[in-house]
């Protein structure tokens, strides 16, 4: 059985440090051996199948309508595991979406003063007349 760890580690801030930790394990191989003579398969009755099940593999043999052997294999270890990932990988995702928008911050934009823009305004029309009343009486 071979064991992969891996560790990181992030601090924060609000929470001082923190650690998360994944530990990885190799699953010890499961198989099913159902020896069944092939005449006992023809003659089951309809709905009635072969189990077997050692560790976590899990066999089922029987045959459908059409008298076809159907032969159905799971491990439940696996699907187990599928499950813990996908359960692993969303809260992952939930925490980095968090950690990122805590990080960026936001710069507000305040609306132009409005009272301000007015008076600029008038200032300047105010200079740019008695720039023209200069001009003019000069000439």
């Amino acid at each position: 059985m071979e064991k992969i760890q891996t560790e990181s580690a992030s601090t924060d801030s609000a929470s001082g440090s923190r650690r998360a930790g994944l530990v990885m394990a190799g699953i010890p191989a499961s198989s099913v051996k159902l020896s069944i003579p092939a005449d006992s398969l023809r003659k089951l009755p309809e709905g009635a199948v072969y189990r077997g099940k050692s560790g976590q593999a899990n066999l089922t043999v029987g045959s459908d309508d059409s008298g076809n052997i159907v032969a159905e294999a799971s491990c439940d270890s696996l699907q187990q595991l599928v499950l813990w990932y996908e359960e692993e990988l969303a809260r992952i995702r939930s925490e980095t979406k968090s950690e990122i928008s805590n990080d960026v911050q936001t710069v507000e934009k305040r609306p132009p003063n409005r009272m301000r823009t007015f008076i600029t305004g008038v200032l300047a029309g105010l200079l740019a007349g008695v720039l023209l009343t200069i001009k003019l009486y000069k000439r």
